[in-house]
C-alpha cells in the first residue's frame, strides 16, 4: 500500500470520528444533563428539608433578629416623632421692653415655644423676669414655667414662683405681671417674707412703682412676728 493510500484512510477515519462525536455530543450529552440539572434541583430541595428540620433553632434565631430590627424601626420612628415635637422648641429666649416712665422689664427663659391654642403667646420654661425701675430698685422674678404676650407684653409666671425686692421675699404659685397697670398680682399660697414679719394670704397685689402691697384676702392674712 502506498503511502498516499495510508494518508487518505487516516484523515478519512478522523472525519468519521469527528462526526461520530459531534452526533455523541448533540444527541446524548444533553439529556444528561437535564437529568443532572433534575438530580441536582431534587438534592437542594432535600438539603433544604433536611436544614428546616435538623436546626429548628436557626430558624428562630432569625425570627428573633426579625423582632430585634421591627422593634429598631419603631424606635427610629419614634425619634422622628419626637424631632417634629421638638421643631417650634427654642433655647435662650430674651424679651424687653420699656414703658413711657422709663422702666424696663425683661424675661429671660432657658426654653420657649408658641402656644397651640393662642400663637400670641409664648410658653416659657426655667424662667427669670427682671423689673428694673428708672427711680428704684430691681425687682426680679422666676420661675418653672410662664407665658408671654406678644401684644401687650403682659405675662403669667406659674409653678415656684419667687418675687425678690428691696428686703422682701414673695413666694407663691401664680403671678400675672400687667405691665400697662404697673400692676403684679400673686396669688394661691402666698407668702411675704421679711425682716420683722412673715405675712400669709390667697392674693396680694402689688404696685411696681411704689412697692405698696394690697392684700385682697382679709379672712387668710396671717401675720407672724420674728
Amino acid at each position: 500500500m502506498s503511502i498516499k493510500s495510508l494518508l487518505q484512510i487516516i484523515l478519512f477515519l478522523l472525519i468519521l470520528m469527528i462526526i461520530g462525536s459531534i452526533y455523541f455530543v448533540y444527541f446524548y450529552t444533553q439529556p444528561i444533563e437535564k437529568d443532572e440539572l433534575k438530580e441536582l434541583n431534587t438534592e437542594s430541595v432535600i438539603n433544604s428539608q433536611t436544614e428546616n428540620l435538623e436546626f429548628p433553632d436557626e430558624e428562630v434565631s432569625n425570627n428573633s433578629k426579625k423582632k430585634k430590627i421591627n422593634k429598631e424601626e419603631v424606635k427610629i420612628n419614634s425619634n422622628t416623632d419626637n424631632s417634629k415635637k421638638i421643631d417650634n422648641l427654642t433655647k435662650a429666649i430674651e424679651y424687653s421692653t420699656i414703658n413711657k416712665n422709663g422702666d424696663s422689664f425683661k424675661i429671660l427663659a432657658k426654653y420657649g415655644k408658641t402656644n397651640i391654642k393662642n400663637t400670641n403667646i409664648l410658653d416659657l420654661e426655667k424662667v427669670n423676669g427682671i423689673i428694673k425701675l428708672k427711680k428704684g430698685s430691681k425687682v426680679l422674678i422666676s420661675s418653672d414655667f410662664a407665658e408671654y404676650n406678644y401684644n401687650n407684653q403682659n405675662s403669667k409666671f406659674y409653678s415656684n414662683v419667687e418675687i425678690k425686692y428691696d428686703t422682701k421675699l414673695i413666694t407663691c404659685d401664680n403671678l400675672k405681671i400687667i405691665l400697662e397697670d404697673n400692676l403684679a398680682i400673686a396669688y394661691d399660697n402666698v407668702l411675704v417674707v421679711d425682716d420683722k414679719s412673715i405675712m400669709k394670704a390667697d392674693t396680694i397685689t402689688i404696685d411696681i412703682i411704689t412697692k405698696d402691697i394690697n392684700i385682697n384676702s382679709k379672712d387668710n392674712i396671717k401675720i407672724l412676728e420674728n
